[in-house]
């Protein structure tokens, strides 16, 4: 049987969102974007985890018409700790999705950008301890605490978070990173859709992809794969292709 066609552009995406805010969702958890802009290499960072500028201008304003479609955007605490970013819909208008940061055991800096928003109070998915003054502290600064079970690893059980997420309103979500978040992701097998900028670079960083234990996540094959220039960059949709050879 031919395969329908998958998500190969902004109009599609728009489409199949408007179709799970719909109620149309055969799970109890949000649609999941995975995005992230990497080098030839699968560089996202430096070895050292220092952010690089990678993508160019028209790449970055794909991001931010993303981020405009989603009711929340989830990124991890090194991310926050290296970029201090705002997740915020920039270079479009649209309406900002909802931060959430995978942080365990709340190492926010309390001057983040993200806890002086106005608009939306960020969610950070963490371990709370009602009597601890770290609690008391971030909660003070801006921060939602969302309190979440830990796995074996003592990590956060992301698929807690997302029936977590999903109880609170959110039906799509999208991932920026960065590499231990996306890895775990993966992992789980918690992603419908994948858009990844690839630049004309080489970097020789921090891989993406990252194993847990000394053990590489398990392989994925990509299906439904469609390509777009974009200047200089490569973009790449696709969708997981999980539990397939």
């Amino acid at each position: 049987m031919e395969q329908p066609p998958g998500i190969r552009s902004i109009e599609d995406l728009q489409q199949g969102l408007q179709h799970v805010k719909s109620g149309c969702r055969p799970t109890a958890r949000p649609f999941i974007l995975i995005s992230y802009a990497q080098s030839l290499d699968g560089s996202i960072a430096t070895l050292d985890r220092r952010p690089l500028k990678i993508s160019g201008s028209a790449s970055l304003m794909l991001t931010h018409r993303l981020r405009s479609l989603f009711d929340a955007i989830l990124v991890g605490i090194d991310t926050v700790v290296a970029d201090n970013p705002l997740l915020t819909v920039r270079l479009v208008p649209g309406v900002n999705p909802q931060p959430v940061v995978l942080d365990t055991h709340l190492r926010i800096p309390l001057e983040s950008r993200l806890l002086e928003r106005s608009d939306r109070r960020s969610w950070l998915a963490g371990v709370k301890d009602d009597a601890s003054a770290r609690t008391d502290a971030v909660s003070r600064a801006g921060a939602e605490i969302l309190p979440c079970r830990l796995n074996d690893q003592g990590q956060i059980d992301i698929r807690h978070l997302m029936g977590l997420l999903f109880e609170r309103g959110i039906r799509s979500l999208m991932v920026e990173g960065g590499a231990r978040v996306i890895s775990s992701f993966i992992r789980a097998e918690l992603a419908d859709l994948f858009i990844i900028t690839i630049s004309p670079t080489l970097i020789g960083g921090l891989r993406v992809i990252q194993g847990q234990n000394g053990c590489p996540p398990s392989r994925l094959t990509l299906t439904q794969i469609h390509y777009e220039d974009l200047e200089n960059d490569l973009i790449l949709w696709a969708e997981p292709a999980w539990n397939r050879p």
